[in-house]
């Protein structure tokens, strides 16, 4: 009782109903006589990993209907989770270290008009290393067995919103005025849920997902951290956006897309970062995660711009002596190529056969579907003096997930697709971003995608 009552006095300070007059002791507002009885004691809240925070069995998202990336119908879900007792209390270092467990955060976008404020994650937190130095939208984190009070113990609602202000007051320096409306629940309204289940920190937690409009107080002109994770505070113009989005984290790209539809412009985009591996006689590999477009990009490039395919996977098909998918299930192929790429020529062997296949076509040849690095370094010292130019796919989980789904005429849950995308010799091919010569980025669909493959060769070639 004593921690419930002290977090509603911290978040609505005059507004509370409570009042301390001493250390433990506590007393009704509005019956107080002399405003000096008032005690102001130093606040005092577990932080980190010693805190108690709220989570529920991943199954309940099953049986509600799971889903990767944004849900808009947050109603019924929170109602059953928290409303029917579904969420519990768990200290956090337990919650992170279980599988079987989502837990509860929230992930408010603060606007000002068209603007949302922005900033770059810092070194003083304890995400991935992946999302160190991503930009990012999304302030919050954990509902805590703190956030509920008398006052929302029954109203899931609120305890949302009562749990939103605290992370905001803590992560932001918020203008008085904007502590006095968070106090009293205005301006914070929920848009949905975020659910990621394409990596292991995604799949440990479930998202809501609120806006807060600030006041017009004259301070939100240079806001101000109130947490060392937060860096590079900045307003950001969502309608100048442009192609900016693969610079944010994906959380806040999911997002923008979702959220700022008519003022993000979502084409897929291309970055070049060498461009001579293209412009001298070259084998060109197109690499990416499993549904990213890579065959889409392959079939433009063939038609259009002269290239002969070599298809990585029939030619290990052959070193396998199995057929390949989808004669073969793709699971279980997936299992005999990690079998072979992680013996000790591996990855020499398959180099060399994809050169051989490379070598019986004219021009350039294109080898779609490398997934190792090793393989890769054994292209480059087996083709020379070609040059290898490789073109990295970056395609979000769930817009990939829309490509491989029904892929051959099989329709394939979210969970079953991300089983196969989180396949031992799938799990590097994310990383080879790093070594590509060129990157497309591809948010919404074949079309415009198609359209950036053209522009990329395009502007490679002049």
């Amino acid at each position: 009782m004593k921690a419930k009552v002290s977090v509603d006095i911290r978040q609505k300070g005059a507004a509370s109903r409570f009042v301390r007059t001493a250390p433990n002791t506590f007393f009704l507002r509005e019956l107080l006589s002399d405003p000096s009885q008032v005690y102001d004691a130093i606040r005092q809240v577990p932080r980190g990993l010693r805190e108690r925070i709220l989570a529920f069995p991943s199954t309940v998202l099953d049986s509600v209907g799971r889903f990767q990336g944004i849900d808009r119908t947050w109603r019924p879900f929170l109602g059953r989770t928290l409303k029917e007792g579904m969420c519990q209390s768990y200290p956090r270092l337990a919650a992170e270290q279980r599988e079987d467990l989502k837990q509860l955060l929230t992930y408010v976008i603060v606007t000002n008009g068209n603007h949302v404020l922005c900033f770059r994650r810092g070194t003083f937190n304890r995400v991935e290393d992946y999302l160190r130095g991503s930009l990012c939208i999304g302030f919050g984190g954990h509902v805590s067995e703190l956030d509920q009070t008398l006052f929302n113990i029954e109203d899931y609602e609120r305890l949302i919103l009562d749990s939103t202000a605290r992370e905001l007051s803590e992560e932001l320096m918020l203008p008085e005025a904007d502590r006095q409306r968070l106090a009293a629940g205005g301006g914070l309204r929920i848009l949905g849920l975020l659910n990621d289940d394409s990596s292991a920190t995604g799949r440990k937690h479930l998202a809501v997902v609120l806006k807060y409009e600030v006041t017009n107080s004259f301070e939100w002109s240079s806001p101000r951290r109130g947490e060392k994770s937060i860096t590079q505070l900045t307003w950001l113009n969502v309608e100048r956006l442009g192609r900016g989005l693969r610079e944010f984290e994906y959380w806040s790209q999911l997002c923008l897309v979702e959220f700022f539809r008519k003022a993000v412009r979502t084409q897929p985009s291309f970055v070049v970062r060498r461009r001579a591996p293209f412009q001298r006689p070259h084998i060109l590999s197109i690499v990416g995660g499993l549904g990213s477009g890579k065959s889409v990009a392959t079939a433009v490039l063939k038609a259009e711009f002269g290239y002969n395919e070599v298809n990585s996977g029939q030619v290990l098909a052959e070193l396998l002596g199995i057929p390949p998918v989808p004669k073969t299930d793709r699971g279980e192929f997936q299992k005999h190529a990690w079998k072979f790429i992680r013996q000790k020529n591996g990855p020499a062997k398959l180099a060399r056969s994809l050169i051989a296949k490379a070598n019986e076509s004219s021009g350039h040849a294109l080898i779609d579907g490398i997934r190792q690095r090793a393989t890769l370094e054994q292209l480059r010292i087996q083709a020379s003096p070609k040059a290898v130019a490789v073109l990295f796919v970056y395609t979000p989980p769930h817009i990939a997930y829309k490509f491989y789904h029904g892929r051959g005429g099989h329709r394939l849950a979210i969970s079953q697709y991300l089983r196969l995308r989180e396949a031992p010799v799938e799990l590097e091919v994310r990383k080879l971003i790093a070594d590509a010569d060129a990157v497309l980025y591809n948010w919404t669909g074949k079309l415009k995608y198609e359209q950036a493959v053209r522009k990329l060769m395009i502007e490679l070639r002049s």
